[in-house]
């Protein structure tokens, strides 16, 4: 019974509220992560990121691609941290006071990855859409499917699902790649 009556307080406050999307918007609407990488934006499915913290201390682990940061413990859980620029285009990214740590939790997986910079939850109205951008380097296809062109910018959908099936990502000692 009072499970009822808090449902119907959050109906009558959503009726309330006069920023609301009405169902009809609702339909027509596209939210992700948002991020910025290599002078680049990204958005990336809500249920593909679990977590955005601060870029943890990390152990080194050796014998692995530079790219990789190390492992940091998580509230008891080990995360492994890897530089996204860097394992991309072959160059680290510089340090900057704006870089956030993706949490991907995939299957087994548990992953962060750096980027330069995180901006919340974007929404997209699906008509602004396209299935293919040509402007986008070829590396980054690769893990990007169409994009959204939303305030003259065009924010490519980063798939991490695709990333955690890429070998050379999974496979980060040196010897196998």
């Amino acid at each position: 019974m009072a499970a009822n009556g808090f449902i119907e307080l959050l109906r009558l406050s959503k009726r309330g509220n006069q920023n609301y999307v009405d169902k009809e918007s609702e339909v027509n609407r596209w939210s992700g992560i948002a991020f910025e990488m290599m002078g680049q934006y990204f958005v990336a499915p809500l249920g593909e990121v679990t977590e955005v913290i601060y870029p943890p201390k990390c152990t080194s682990v050796p014998n692995v691609q530079n790219w990789v940061k190390g492992l940091a413990n998580i509230r008891g859980r080990l995360l492994s941290v890897s530089d996204l620029t860097h394992f991309i285009s072959g160059q680290r990214s510089q340090f900057t006071p704006t870089q956030k740590v993706l949490c991907i939790s995939h299957h087994d997986h548990y992953v962060g990855l750096i980027v330069d910079q995180v901006l919340g939850i974007q929404h997209f109205n699906k008509k602004g859409f396209f299935s293919e951008n040509n402007n986008l380097e070829k590396k980054l296809q690769t893990y990007c499917q169409g994009y959204f062109q939303q305030h003259n910018r065009a924010w490519n959908i980063f798939l991490f699902s695709q990333l955690l099936k890429d070998p050379k990502y999974m496979n980060a000692s040196e010897k196998f790649i």
